[in-house]
């Protein structure tokens, strides 16, 4: 998974995405002045299950973020776009602190502002892609699915509501997920405010219009995170609570790229690996299958079942067939958090 740090200059995204690496330097992305960094998403449930099982090869989830630079000539230039239509979640950075070097701005700082302007960009530049598709269309005399499903689009587009928001049908989904519409993209929010701020909430308004735009939102101080990350692991357990920071930034944007995907995580057991698998809420078991490989997907019989704290409470597998805790379910069964895959199936 790919998750894009963007934003305006000057709004901290370099001193987020240092902190991020632990203050180390980052590999060279596509872009001016971009990086990449993979951190591995911690999980003491399959730390757990390794306890158990001591595999060979254990492979929790991990989440890959990408610096992109907004570019010089506008907000939204085409390679800066590509680089956007690339990640799976955009956390956007947000201006809310000011010092000697980035004085608040003529009529001061406004996040709600700032976040609009962005937001409203996102939502012209599929329009005008969405438009140019039916222009297209029009001339070759096509009316089918693609068409009906984009003019739901241009019309949402057009009351400036983002695609993210815009109800749609499983087959409308699949039609407009060719086009990468960027405004469809779940969209998180960091506002990146001063020290003194951190122990205020700082605009409040924010959430509400993060709400109202279908975007979560978590706050930060991107040069306190940055100093935070030079520390030893244990010095900057002490650090964070004397701040006062409930968890470090890395943390926050790992659980917030989750929450705005609305992704779960299943594990898998076999003889030499215990690995973590993220799926969207609501999958069903045939295609949480498929995100193991395709072979399960198109032969799949059954899956064994088991979620992980009752697997723990059992202490073992066979405890747990003893018990009759380990379920089997079919195709449509809704994969959970923390639920235990063994999928059955033939090919």
């Amino acid at each position: 998974m790919r998750a894009g740090i963007f934003g305006n200059e000057g709004v901290g995204k370099s001193t987020l995405f240092r902190a991020l690496g632990g203050g180390e330097g980052t590999s060279p992305a596509a872009g001016r002045g971009a990086g990449v960094t993979t951190i591995k998403v911690p999980d003491d449930r399959l730390d757990r299950l390794a306890a158990v099982f001591r595999p060979k090869k254990v492979t929790p989830l991990a989440i890959t973020f990408v610096e992109i630079d907004p570019g010089d000539a506008t907000l939204l230039p085409p390679d800066t776009l590509d680089r956007i239509k690339g990640v799976d979640v955009l956390g956007l950075v947000l201006r809310g602190f000011s010092d000697d070097f980035h004085p608040p701005p003529p009529g001061g700082l406004d996040p709600v502002k700032e976040f609009r302007a962005i937001e409203s960009e996102l939502v012209v530049s599929d329009y005008l892609v969405a438009q140019k598709r039916i222009e297209r269309m029009t001339k070759e005399a096509r009316r089918d699915t693609e068409w009906t499903v984009l003019h739901k689009a241009v019309e949402a587009l057009e009351k400036e509501i983002p695609l993210r928001q815009l109800p749609l049908a499983a087959e409308e989904t699949r039609v407009l997920a060719g086009f990468r519409f960027v405004s469809q993209l779940p969209l998180l929010l960091v506002l990146n405010v001063s020290e003194d701020a951190l122990s205020a909430d700082a605009y409040p308004e924010l959430g509400g219009a993060a709400s109202s735009q279908g975007a979560s939102l978590i706050r930060l101080s991107a040069r306190i995170e940055e100093e935070i990350s030079l520390l030893a692991p244990d010095e900057q357990l002490v650090f964070l609570a004397e701040m006062g920071i409930p968890r470090p930034a890395r943390e926050q944007l790992l659980r917030g790229a989750f929450e705005a995907m609305d992704l779960i995580c299943f594990m898998t057991v076999t003889g030499d690996e215990v690995r973590a698998w993220n799926v969207r809420r609501g999958t069903v078991a045939v295609h949480a299958a498929g995100k193991i490989h395709s072979d399960m997907e198109k032969g799949f019989i059954r899956a064994e079942v088991i979620p992980c704290e009752e697997f723990f409470r059992c202490g073992s597998m066979a405890q747990a067939k003893t018990e009759g805790k380990l379920r089997l379910e079919g195709k449509e069964y809704v994969v959970r958090d923390g639920d235990i895959l063994h999928v059955r199936f033939n090919v």
